[in-house]
Parts: structure tokens; C-alpha cells; sequence
């Protein structure tokens, strides 16, 4: 299984070091690494560039996530089975990683494949907390279609979100189809629309627990509101949906928040009330920004890019 990655970097520090070092323990080693550095001032550019990646530079207005990471797959040498898509703070465990993910994503009628998920060691509880409810910790294989078009077609801007189970923190998608497409042009959200387009395209999405990596962002009540927030415009925008349309969706998703961290304190053994203030706190900013991100005007559902099939690519 022949294999490149694509990781977009900057001031990566000590994540990006651990990254590096479980890409180089990876067997078989990926074909090729190529790091997409928007304006690093640490050095991540240069500790890339000793492990052997091909580092392409770019100034960090130019900055897309989508067209960031095209530009990082077009560096790619010809002839690669799977792209893998990683994060600068992504760190792959064991040695087949890279390989049992690849090898899922190329499966019959798969297009793409995601790896589990679980927290750094190092992590706070409540990034624990938001790590272990993600549909990306699962621990059991998860296949999201294939889908005929006509449901497809039936389905609303609020059914589109649970299918959309695509994760560029650490992916792999089939070389030749992401070629006939790639990432769409985007500042937000552009493993949901691949998602969307591979779906569309008659393509099975696949969650991949034998591929895990460490990843969690340790966020608090001030620094939690931004990325929510922008989660919830992206889906009003780009899909027509609102995360939180009312108040009541505010209280039952704050409801919701502090039930699933009072479970995991309780499983983990942890003081409850103590940390449960914390929770409080974090769950109400992360709930009020969304509920903010979703006020304003409707988008529709995009329009599908026009991918070959399954059938088309000989991958039925």
C-alpha cells in the first residue's frame, strides 16, 4: 500500500516533534511527507525538513483549509494508493497506522477512512470528556453508506450532519479519486464537504478503530467560544442548518454536555462537584457561541462535485 501524507503546519512545537517522530516509526514508511507551512516561528519548518519532509511555504494570508491541503496533495509523487491527511498536533500510535487506515479507506466501495480518536495522556479532564463522546472515538469499525442518490436527494440540511463522518485530524482517501476532486476552497469544514461529495459520488465513508492517533485541544471558557462558534456558521452557510436554532436547543445541548461529564468523572473516579463548576462554565460558552454561530441567514446545500464512482473507478 503506497502512501503520502499531507500535513498543514505552524509553530507546531513539541506536538509536531511527536508527530514527526510516530510518522518516521510508521512500517511501511509513507512514500512521501509534504508539510504546508503557513509562517512557523519555531522552527517547525525546519525539524520537518530533517525528517525528510518536502516543506512548501506559504504566507499565512494565504491560508485555506481546503486549498491549503490541495496544494500539499499536488506535491505528492504519482502512483500513491492513499493521501493521509494529519494534523501538526496528531500523534499516530504504533507502527501500522498510517498502513491499517490506508488499507481501509481502499477497501471496495470505500472512498475515505478516519481513525479513532482518544486524548493525549497529558490532556484536562474535560478535553478527556469531549474526546470519548466524539463519534471518532468509537472503538467498534463504523461504515457510513454507499447511499443510492435518491436518498440522497430526500434527505434535509438536518439529516446531512450524522453522515458526515469524515475527519481530516487523521484520514486517509483514495489517491486517484481525491485527484479527480480534492478539498473544496474553504476556511472551515472541508472533510464535511468531501464528505458530502464522496456520499454524493456513491462512496462509503469508514471509521477505522484499529487506526488511532492522540489528539484533544485543551480549551477553556474564553478560547472554547471561537471554535464553536465557527463550526455553527459553516453548517448554516454551507449546509442550511442551524446547530442551535432556539433556546431551547441551548438548554438541552448544555443538558447534554454536563450529563456526558458527569459520566465520565464518575467512570474515571473523579471528584464531581469540584470539577463540575469548570464543566459548567466551559459547556455554557461552547453552547451560547453556537447558538450565536447559528443566527443569521440560511445557506442551502451545496451543490455535489461531480467525482467518478465507484463503478467508474473499477472499485465496486
Amino acid at each position: 500500500m503506497k502512501t503520502g501524507v499531507v500535513v498543514p503546519i505552524r509553530n507546531g512545537g513539541q506536538r509536531w516533534l511527536a508527530c514527526l517522530a510516530a510518522l518516521a516509526r510508521q512500517r511501511p514508511r509513507p512514500v512521501a511527507l509534504v508539510a504546508v507551512d503557513s509562517g512557523s516561528t519555531d522552527g517547525s519548518d525546519v525539524a520537518a525538513e530533517r525528517a525528510g519532509a518536502t516543506v512548501l511555504r506559504i504566507a499565512p494570508e494565504e491560508f485555506d483549509h481546503g486549498e491549503t491541503r490541495n496544494r500539499g496533495a499536488r506535491a505528492l509523487p504519482a502512483g500513491l494508493d492513499a493521501i493521509v491527511f494529519t494534523v501538526q498536533d496528531a500523534v499516530a500510535l504504533g507502527q501500522d497506522c498510517l498502513d491499517t487506515l490506508a488499507r481501509a479507506a481502499c477497501t471496495p466501495g470505500t472512498g475515505a477512512a478516519s481513525a479513532r480518536q482518544v486524548a493525549p495522556a497529558d490532556a484536562g479532564w474535560l478535553t478527556a470528556s469531549t474526546v470519548a463522546a466524539s463519534p471518532f472515538a468509537a472503538e467498534t469499525p463504523v461504515r457510513t453508506g454507499p447511499f443510492a442518490r435518491e436518498q440522497l436527494a430526500a434527505l434535509g440540511a438536518e439529516d446531512w450532519r450524522p453522515l458526515l463522518e469524515l475527519d481530516d485530524v487523521f484520514s486517509a482517501v483514495r489517491a486517484p479519486l481525491f485527484a479527480a476532486g480534492g478539498f473544496r476552497r474553504t476556511m472551515h469544514g472541508e472533510d464535511a464537504l468531501l464528505a458530502y461529495d464522496l456520499l454524493w459520488a456513491g462512496w462509503a465513508l469508514q471509521h477505522e478503530p484499529a487506526a488511532c492517533v492522540e489528539h484533544g485541544h485543551d480549551y477553556d471558557k474564553d478560547s472554547v467560544a471561537p471554535r464553536y462558534r465557527a463550526d455553527a456558521i459553516f453548517f448554516r452557510k454551507a449546509f442550511g442548518w442551524r446547530v442551535r436554532p432556539d433556546l431551547l436547543s441551548v438548554l438541552k445541548g448544555v443538558n447534554a454536555e454536563l450529563r456526558r461529564d458527569r459520566q465520565w468523572l464518575s467512570a474515571h473516579g473523579r471528584n464531581g462537584e469540584r470539577s463540575m463548576k469548570t464543566a459548567r462554565e466551559l459547556r455554557w460558552a461552547q453552547v451560547l457561541a453556537q447558538r450565536e454561530g447559528s443566527q443569521g441567514p440560511l445557506g442551502r446545500l451545496p451543490v455535489p462535485l461531480a467525482l467518478p464512482t465507484p463503478a467508474e473507478l473499477g472499485c465496486a
